[in-house]
């Protein structure tokens, strides 16, 4: 009975879930190109042939690093919330056990560097709440840790947050927005709140309830970013016409000696004949339009530290080629008059 009871209690094999991870890219990728192409076959084919999948996957992959801290340090801090309330297993305790410590550790670091600035107090919530949770987990005897991990650490780091963000926050509420001083605000308060448990009763409904919902909507959001995410390169062509010269805004998709193939961005494909390249102009990433001027000391709300840190190059006049207008022809410039001739057997001025 007793070995039968422990066969009967082991886990079940789950390996066939790991076969599952390399799948969720691999549709991306697909959905991605499909969405690029405007859900044309030929021209799913053409991007699929040319486009570099290692390049794509790297954009693909730049884009939704922020998701690592979330589901990391996310699902270990609900596993063991409940643990701590309720004192009872579950797959959302076995999932955060699995999960060492050095990974979440890794994954805040990740999230210090890539999340921007108007979340970097909730980054703080959940990595000080994971630590007074931790500590009540492994050292309930300990009054003294527990003192200072669930209570004195964040009222600290609370108040180094409210003095490093003041001006952030004062220019969020001069700029009337709402939600990045909620971002910048609330969070710092409510960490003394999440490292202790909560009621029995709802603890389950409370912490799995929340993770199946992250697990539900984190595919959705990241699908929806990796939609938008930039794939080619934008470039210009200036391309010559009989009497003329008209400018092509579109995304490179390949270049030879003999053409270039461009993709419209509303799907078409172009193939241009080198010779009637006048031109040719990398454009900027036009990106998202900035939705509040709030920053810290030139730090704006929407960049994340390694946007703020990392030099960038110095910014060149944009063209007009990439608003879709010919380049401006250059002024002519006039000849200097060159000196009359000073005739045989006359000195210049000063002479003897």
């Amino acid at each position: 009975m007793k070995t039968d009871r422990r066969v009967r209690d082991a886990p079940r094999n789950q390996e066939w879930f790991l076969t599952l991870l390399p799948v969720f890219p691999i549709v991306l990728l697909v959905m991605r190109l499909w969405y690029a192409s405007r859900q044309d076959t030929q021209t799913l084919l053409l991007l699929v042939q040319t486009i570099s999948p290692l390049g794509m996957l790297s954009a693909i992959l730049l884009t939704t690093v922020w998701v690592l801290p979330v589901v990391v340090v996310g699902g270990r801090l609900l596993g063991t919330l409940y643990w701590i309330s309720t004192g009872r297993s579950s797959w959302l305790v076995r999932a955060a056990r699995r999960l060492p410590g050095w990974v979440a550790g890794l994954a805040v670091v990740v999230g210090v560097g890539t999340w921007q600035l108007r979340f970097l107090p909730t980054l703080m919530m959940l990595s000080l709440a994971l630590a007074g949770l931790t500590v009540r987990e492994r050292y309930p005897a300990h009054e003294e840790l527990r003192t200072t991990f669930c209570y004195a650490l964040p009222l600290i780091a609370a108040v180094l947050s409210y003095v490093l963000l003041w001006p952030a926050v004062v220019t969020a509420f001069a700029e009337r927005d709402v939600a990045t001083a909620i971002l910048l605000t609330l969070p710092p308060v409510c960490v003394p709140l999440l490292t202790g448990p909560v009621p029995a009763a709802s603890a389950r409904v409370l912490t799995h309830g929340i993770a199946i919902a992250m697990a539900v909507f984190t595919p959705f959001l990241v699908g929806a970013v990796v939609m938008r995410a930039p794939i080619l390169p934008l470039i210009a062509l200036e391309i010559t016409e009989e009497d003329s010269s008209k400018v092509l805004v579109g995304y490179m998709v390949a270049s030879d000696d003999l053409m270039t193939t461009v993709l419209h961005r509303d799907g078409a494909v172009s193939f241009i004949s080198n010779e009637r390249l006048r031109s040719k102009v990398l454009c900027p990433d036009p990106g998202e339009v900035p939705r509040t001027w709030a920053n810290l000391h030139g730090w704006y709300v929407e960049q994340s530290v390694i946007s703020w840190l990392a030099p960038v190059s110095r910014r060149t006049p944009a063209d007009s080629r990439c608003e879709g207008r010919p380049a401006a022809e250059p002024a002519p410039v006039s000849p200097s008059p060159s000196p009359s001739p000073t005739p045989a057997g006359t000195l210049g001025a000063g002479g003897h």
